[in-house]
Order: C-alpha cells, then sequence, then structure tokens
C-alpha cells in the first residue's frame, strides 16, 4: 500500500476527474503511473535537436550563421577558465 499527499489543486482536479469517468482515485493513479513507468522504459531515440526559430531575424541578418554553433561547445565555466583564469570564481 502506498499513501500519497498532493497539492490541493491537483487533488481537487483529481476528485472531479473520478467524478466525471466514475473511476476511483485508486484506479486513475494507478493507470497514470503505468503509464508513466512504460513510458520511462522506452528507449529514447536519439533525435537530432529541432533548429532554432531564426523568424525573427531578418533572412540576411549576418547573425544568423552563429546561431546554434556553440551547442557543444564549452560550458560558461570552461570559457570564463579560458578567458580569466583557473582562478576565474575564487574569492
Amino acid at each position: 500500500m502506498l499513501s500519497v499527499r498532493l497539492p490541493e489543486a491537483i487533488e481537487r482536479d483529481l476528485t472531479q476527474y473520478c467524478a466525471v469517468r466514475k473511476l476511483t482515485k485508486s484506479q486513475v493513479v494507478q493507470e497514470a503511473l503505468a503509464e508513466y513507468l512504460v513510458a520511462a522504459k522506452a528507449p529514447s531515440p536519439n533525435k537530432p535537436a529541432p533548429e532554432p526559430d531564426l523568424s525573427f531575424l531578418a533572412p540576411d541578418d549576418p547573425i544568423r550563421q552563429f546561431i546554434g554553433i556553440a551547442k557543444d561547445g564549452p560550458s560558461t565555466d570552461e570559457w570564463m577558465a579560458i578567458t580569466r583564469g583557473e582562478g576565474w570564481n575564487k574569492p
């Protein structure tokens, strides 16, 4: 047996959902948890990241060529160490 505390808003929504569909809270939570666990086990395909939305830029804006090029590059901490030295965040 398991007891779960829910925020008031979620419990209220769950109660309404159950009343409309004539289900118990346990039935709904068990089904939702089962679906969640199945989805968590499913292998996620390695999809490439979606292209960024550049609709806010003019078609000939030169900044377009630089958007997204650093996604696999150094982190902010690495850049700070490169540009300011290893002790950049030390007091």
